[in-house]
């Protein structure tokens, strides 16, 4: 295997002016900067990344975690990270705790193991995760959910709009008797949501039935049950279905197809957060977009503002906007 001394050998030039090249550490001349790199391309030279990252006190390498990789939620957010990450030449490392708490203690201890430079954490929802986090003494920012009262580096969605925008679609469209699917109200994003369905309805004086309120979690199968559930104690069912997230709206409208109840025909879907898979469901999935890819993409460059300022940076928490998506579950406009 090739060392320094090899290429400085090779090249005809110094060994500083061989680490001045690699580590990109001092001014080289286009002229000896290209002897040194030729020189390294010939001997197929691989420079040690411990070395490097002791030398220049950062190893380029931020960790992600997240909660459920099977969510399509996620692809288009770690995109977003990824696309940032290789522009400014970082690595990333991506972990899935599969919703098991204790998950989270071990890959935490991965990353300092791994001496990564920050975190990037989606739905993070309690203060002990948390509490953690912050032993780490790392650098981090959180994605999409956070604990309560938490006011430091966060990214993520106006939750309570994207609901208000549901409700307003299935107003317009002539809907007065809404059901909502929501998620565990542990949760800042599902409280959230729940909170806006309910105050969008009182805004438009129809009245929020509190037998078609459900809770659950954000899964198909939540989605799938509480149809049963509604179909058994419920006698007048909704004209129209809210939910918290399109998995759960997955799994709403294969409980009601499977229980003879057409969609949009019987009952109009409404999705939230517009994920990958809701324009080619069984039925096109009407939705809120939560712009998944750019929560990542900003997450990504506010991590990197944390990690390179040297002082302590005011902390930052971007909210974006949703954007309602139109299509084929909530039916044709019932007011023509």
């Amino acid at each position: 295997m090739a060392t320094m001394k090899d290429i400085s050998k090779k090249a005809n030039v110094s060994l500083s002016t061989v680490s001045a090249v690699i580590n990109q550490s001092a001014y080289v001349s286009p002229e000896l900067t290209k002897r040194v790199t030729d020189a390294i391309k010939e001997l197929n030279y691989r420079p040690n990344a411990v070395a490097r990252s002791l030398k220049k006190k950062s190893t380029e390498t931020i960790g992600v975690i997240v909660t459920d990789i099977l969510n399509p939620f996620y692809p288009p957010m770690i995109k977003g990270i990824e696309d940032v990450a290789f522009d400014h030449n970082f690595n990333v490392i991506l972990c899935n705790t599969s919703n098991e708490h204790n998950r989270i203690s071990t890959y935490l201890e991965l990353m300092l193991e791994k001496q990564v430079d920050g975190l990037l954490l989606a739905n993070i929802a309690t203060s002990a995760d948390l509490n953690e986090i912050e032993k780490t003494g790392l650098k981090y920012v959180l994605i999409n959910r956070k604990p309560p009262f938490y006011d430091k580096n966060f990214v993520g969605i106006n939750n309570t709009l994207s609901s208000e925008l549901a409700v307003n679609h299935l107003v317009r469209q002539g809907y007065k008797r809404i059901a909502f699917f929501g998620g565990d109200l542990k949760i800042n994003t599902a409280r959230e949501r729940r909170s806006g369905f309910i105050s969008c309805m009182m805004e438009h004086g129809l009245d929020v039935d509190p037998k078609l309120v459900f809770e659950g979690e954000y899964s198909l199968d939540s989605g799938y049950n509480n149809v049963k559930k509604m179909l058994m104690e419920v006698e007048q069912l909704p004209e129209a279905i809210c939910t918290v997230s399109d998995v759960v709206a997955f799994g709403v409208i294969k409980g009601l197809r499977d229980a003879g109840i057409r969609v949009p025909d019987d009952i109009a879907v409404m999705g939230n957060d517009n994920s990958a898979f809701s324009e080619h469901f069984l039925v096109p999935l009407s939705s809120v977009d939560h712009s998944s890819y750019e929560m990542g993409k900003l997450s990504m460059e506010l991590l990197l503002q944390v990690i390179k300022e040297k002082e302590a940076m005011a902390d930052r928490q971007i909210i974006l906007t949703p954007s309602l998506v139109v299509r084929e579950s909530c039916g044709v406009n019932r007011n023509t």
